[in-house]
């Protein structure tokens, strides 16, 4: 409470100086307004309530269209791959365990499920024996449709805008230009019968379900588990086995195509051979029988003896090694760096003989081109295994074979010249032996290849041949779906929950929003941190019985706050002057003909003799409040002269008396700004200790600055969830330019609780009697209830 002498040092215009009763200096605590938030969430109590029951209610109903999900799950066993030497005619694994599941995901797999099941038509359950011979074709074009039968065994079938698109007879084939294989029995529809479905291609509804598939096979593990979800326990556990019994059908068909294949290039290996070995024979045979009749050229001691043996033998070779290397060079030639052909190398039997890692290299390409060839048939090029297969084939083609065929030429090379070399120096010795005997040898030797390869390629043969005749998948159904009796998974309850938090969570930011943008006075921070006034009283809200009576200890309540703004008051003024102010509110209905005729009261009360001023020449209503006569008053006292002792009048209550309106005249507000009103003030300074003008509203005009610029000081009344903050604070900057001091804010209608409870009174002596409590006054025509 600042001193009376500091008092005549605080200038007029300052709003945010003056601590107050009740310390307008308090400074708001840091962090986050708690309080406040509490209070805005009780007072949008109801439409917070509105807002949870209606987010509660959207999502109980959005509950009821989100299905349970059901899971069915099936077992498939893979049977391990064997080694080569674990057997002669069984075939190791075709796939490695982690295509296995590619494969299970191949729309190759799952379309004819979808086809054969019809999971891409939908229809009405009870509608199930009209789609029992559906077929979906090639031609298939998605949509939604109607089938409508009429008399005379005809229908119609239109889309869903209800366009015809097809007429015919029932018991032929309906849509077969919209790719539907579709016959219904013509008895199975009555009259009028309307069918309603829609059908969307395999390859989308494949998409569908593969979303819903889930499989997971352990590492170096042999039980592939897969899981399907859906809706329809029934549905999904009976797509589920088509789907498994597909997998492993395919999977079988998968391993005797790729047998086919491995057999055909074995055949045509073997077919390849057989024609060399026949040529050879031939080639052998033609020799002898033009050379049989022909002397041998060499005795028999000669032909024992072992160096022409030796001669012999280097020569033939020398001629083989020779013929190699050029058919060798001339295979490298035509290839003009691309790869060679693994056919071409039959022709030379007796490299793949003495070479058996380049025979190696030829069985496993060709082992690889057609395990490639089968896996294209279902599997795209972008998959891991055709990538690897396709990776495996260019390495053999581009790298293995080629530096094995480049070494087989250096050693060729060198084994030639040696040759050259040793048959130079032996051939003088020898010059003299016929040269048939060296070719017949060379095509026995040639010969003798060619029947080694044929042998081996045909036992190869037999052998794929035999493993394909009792090839077994490599899958197995270890146990098939079951439809369950319970949901995996409801999303219902889950659903419902976050319904109702997040209506809770809207509930709540909607209230703080509103209270956010809230342009009413509601809190007390609102008045001394944005309007700049300090609190220097409150009146309790006056919220009457059902009787139309107040209770005795409300108004107890409302007379100590009367008391404690009329304390206040007095000590914001010099004590050795009258108290002259003037109180004014922003709008209408905030209260401050309540709060200026109750603080009149209370200063009469106290034994000072007090003017009341009805300073609201437009609807002042204190006469009625007081129960006297209207006119005289300030309205004729300010335009025809009237002395003051004849327009005030005395009250019921003892020290009080009032100055009321007048009578109302279109230039009455024009009065408040004259020297009469001044000399008024003047006299009513001379006359009385307190004298109290009830200004009209700011909203009113010029009427509340005139007023308070002639009382010097005003009081504004701030009515708890009424008054307009925007509003008072630009008034109180137009006011903040005159000559007027401000004595403070008084919150009228101040609720019981909340962030008021501390600005009220609850202390009683005793039990309290009407009689006790004092008057109240209350002016007719003010809302004085919440």
């Amino acid at each position: 409470m600042p001193s009376r002498e500091n008092l005549d040092l605080v200038p007029y215009g300052s709003r945010a100086h003056v601590p107050g009763l009740h310390g307008a200096s308090e400074v708001e605590p840091e962090g986050i307004p708690w309080a406040r938030y509490i209070e805005a969430l009780k007072r949008h109590a109801l439409l917070m309530l509105a807002i949870v029951i209606a987010g509660s209610s959207l999502g109980l109903l959005a509950t009821r269209r989100v299905p349970a999900v059901y899971d069915v799950q099936s077992t498939v066993w893979i049977a391990s791959g064997l080694s080569p030497q674990s057997g002669p005619i069984r075939q190791e694994q075709l796939l490695p365990p982690s295509s296995w599941i590619e494969l299970l995901r191949s729309h190759s797999i799952i379309e004819p499920v979808v086809r054969n099941l019809r999971l891409n038509v939908h229809y009405k359950p009870a509608d199930s024996m009209f789609f029992a011979g559906f077929e979906s074709l090639p031609s298939l074009r998605p949509g939604e449709y109607v089938l409508e039968s009429e008399p005379a065994g005809r229908y119609t079938l239109s889309n869903a805008k209800k366009v015809p698109i097809e007429r015919g007879t029932l018991g032929d084939s309906i849509g077969k230009k919209l790719g539907f294989g579709w016959a219904p029995d013509a008895r199975l529809f009555a009259s009028g019968r309307i069918l309603t479905f829609s059908v969307s291609t395999p390859r989308s509804t494949s998409m569908g379900l593969l979303s819903s598939l889930h499989s997971s096979l352990p590492e170096n593990g042999q039980f592939l588990t897969i899981t399907l979800s859906g809706s329809d326990p029934d549905r999904t556990a009976k797509t589920l086995n088509a789907w498994v019994e597909q997998f492993v059908a395919s999977s079988g068909d998968l391993k005797k195509r790729h047998l086919l294949e491995f057999k055909k290039t074995l055949g045509d290996q073997l077919a390849v051979a057989e024609s060399r070995l026949r040529d050879s024979e031939a080639q052998l045979e033609r020799f002898r029988v033009s050379t049989i009749t022909l002397p041998s050229g060499v005795g028999s001691a000669q032909a024992g003896d072992p160096v022409v043996g030796g001669y012999f033998q280097q020569k033939g070779t020398f001629g083989e090694v020779h013929n190699e290397r050029v058919a060798l060079e001339k295979m490298v030639a035509d290839a003009k760096g691309g790869p060679l052909d693994p056919q071409a190398f039959l022709m030379l039997p007796m490299i793949l003989n003495n070479t058996p890692q380049l025979r190696a290299a030829i069985d496993e390409l060709s082992s690889r081109q057609a395990a490639l060839r089968t896996e294209k048939q279902f599997l795209t090029d972008a998959n891991p295994r055709v990538k690897q297969l396709s990776e495996t084939v260019h390495v053999l083609q581009y790298e293995t074979i080629p530096q094995i065929v480049q070494s087989i030429l250096q050693t060729l090379r060198i084994r030639e010249q040696d040759l050259s070399a040793r048959l130079a120096n032996e051939s003088l010795e020898l010059r003299g032996i016929p040269s048939r005997t060296i070719e017949e040898a060379r095509l026995v030797r040639q010969a003798a290849a060619s029947e080694n390869l044929y042998s081996g390629l045909k036992a190869r043969h037999e052998e794929v041949s035999l493993a394909e005749a009792q090839t077994s998948p490599d899958l197995s159904v270890l146990d098939l779906a079951v439809p369950p009796t319970h949901p995996n998974s409801n999303d219902a309850p889950r659903l419902l929950v976050l319904a109702i938090l997040a209506s809770i969570g809207l509930a709540g930011g909607t209230a703080l929003l509103h209270d956010r943008m809230d342009r009413r006075f509601r809190y007390p921070e609102q008045a001394t941190h944005e309007l700049g006034l300090s609190i220097v009283g409150t009146v309790p809200m006056l919220r009457p019985k059902r009787s139309g009576d107040f209770q005795v200890e409300l108004m107890s309540q409302v007379v100590e706050s009367f008391r404690t703004l009329r304390l206040a008051v007095r000590y914001e003024c010099p004590a050795d002057a009258p108290v002259v102010l003037a109180v004014s509110s922003p709008s209408s209905n905030d209260g401050k003909s309540l709060v200026s005729s109750n603080l009149a009261l209370a200063f009469a009360s106290a034994g000072n003799r007090t003017l009341l001023i009805d300073g609201d020449v437009r609807r002042g209503t204190l006469h009625s409040t007081f129960d006297i006569q209207v006119t005289p008053g300030l309205v004729e006292y300010l335009s025809n002269g009237v002395g003051i002792d004849t327009v005030v009048k005395s009250t019921s209550s003892e020290n009080l008396f009032l100055l009321p309106r007048g009578t109302r005249a279109n230039r009455a507000p024009e009065l408040l700004v004259s020297d009469r009103m001044s000399a008024l003030i003047k006299a009513a300074r001379q006359n009385y200790d307190v004298v109290i003008i009830d200004s009209p509203p700011f909203v009113a005009g010029v009427d509340a600055y005139a007023l308070a610029a002639a009382a010097g000081n005003i009081l504004v009344v701030l009515r708890q969830g009424m008054s307009d903050r925007k509003l008072a604070a630009v008034k109180l900057a137009i006011m903040d330019r005159l000559p007027i001091r401000f004595l403070g804010a008084v919150i009228n209608g101040v609720p019981a609780g909340g962030m008021y409870r501390y600005y009220g009174t609850d202390y009683s002596g005793g039990a309290a009697t009407a009689n006790s409590v004092g008057r109240l006054a209350t002016p007719r025509g003010l809302v004085v209830g919440a």
